[in-house]
C-alpha cells in the first residue's frame, strides 16, 4: 500500500477533549479526525456542508500518527468575549466585557503522519502538494490561532504483516485492541500513556468511532506485540482508523 509520510508541527496546539467543559483539556496527540482536516486543507477540499469529510471518507483515508517530541502541556488563560445574555454591550455589563477561560495547550507539538487512501487520484494530489510544500488553506493545530508548518518526509510502499508472537518496535500510536495478551513488555526509558481518541467522523460532524490508544509520551517508538502492522524500510506503523477483525 502506498503511504505518504510527512511531518506537522507548531509552537502551540489544542485538540479539545470531548468531555471537558469550562476548562478545556487537550489530547496528547492530534486525533485522526483533526488530521483529516489538515489533509483537507492541503488538498483544498471545501468545508461547506462538510464536503471534505464526505470526500475523504469515501476515499477510505487512513491515518497513522506519531508524536516526534515529548508531550508537553501547559494551561493558559484565554480572554474571550462575554456573550451571556445573548448580547455584547460592554458598558452595560456588570460582569465585564471579557471572560477568562483556563485552556490547556500542547507546547512545541510535532507529529509524523502516515496517510494512505484508496482514491489514487486524490492520493497523488496530496503527495504532490506536500512534496512541493503547497497548501490551499492555512494549516493549524486545532485552533485557527495555532498556525502549523509541514514537511515532506517520503513516500513508501508498505506491506501488512501479522504478529509472530513477540514484541517489536512500532513507530506510531497503537489502538489498544490490537495489543495481544501480555503484549507490552517492561522497557526501560519508555513512558506510555493511554487516551480515548476520536478516529472517525461522519458527514454531520458526529464522531462515529473512538479508540483507546497507546501513546509513547516521550516521542519515542512503542515496543509491543500487536495483531498486525504495516512495514516499509525503517518504518513499522498502524493506522488508528483502520478496521479489521482481530484474528
Amino acid at each position: 500500500m502506498k503511504t505518504l509520510v510527512f511531518e506537522l508541527w507548531g509552537e502551540w496546539g489544542h485538540f479539545r477533549k470531548y468531555y471537558s467543559t469550562s476548562s478545556p483539556l487537550t489530547f496528547s496527540i492530534i486525533p485522526p479526525t483533526a488530521a483529516m482536516g489538515v489533509v483537507a486543507a492541503i488538498l483544498g477540499l471545501s468545508k461547506e456542508n462538510n464536503e471534505y469529510l464526505k470526500i475523504l471518507n469515501e476515499a477510505k483515508t487512513l491515518i497513522g500518527i506519531r508524536p516526534c517530541s515529548p508531550v508537553k502541556k501547559t494551561a493558559l488563560g484565554l480572554n474571550l468575549i462575554n456573550t451571556k445574555g445573548k448580547v455584547w454591550v460592554p458598558k452595560s455589563r456588570k460582569e465585564g466585557a471579557r471572560t477568562q477561560i483556563r485552556t490547556e495547550f500542547l507546547r512545541n507539538a510535532h507529529f509524523r503522519l502516515f496517510v494512505s487512501m484508496e482514491n489514487k487520484e486524490l492520493y497523488e494530489q496530496l503527495v504532490e502538494q506536500v512534496k512541493h510544500h503547497r497548501t490551499y488553506y492555512t494549516l493549524s493545530l486545532g485552533l485557527s490561532e495555532n498556525v502549523a508548518n509541514f514537511a515532506y518526509v517520503g513516500e513508501i510502499e508498505a506491506v501488512k504483516k501479522y504478529s509472530v508472537g513477540q514484541a517489536i518496535t512500532i513507530h506510531t500510536a497503537i489502538p489498544l485492541h490490537l495489543v495481544r495478551p501480555d503484549g507490552i513488555p517492561f522497557t526501560e526509558g519508555k513512558y506510555y500513556g493511554k487516551e480515548r481518541l476520536p478516529v472517525e467522523m461522519n458527514e454531520e460532524r458526529v464522531v462515529s468511532s473512538y479508540e483507546e490508544c497507546l501513546i509513547e509520551m516521550k516521542g519515542q517508538e512503542i515496543v509491543a506485540d500487536i495483531e498486525w502492522y504495516w512495514e516499509s524500510g525503517p518504518y513499522r506503523f498502524v493506522f488508528l482508523n483502520e478496521k479489521e477483525e482481530v484474528r
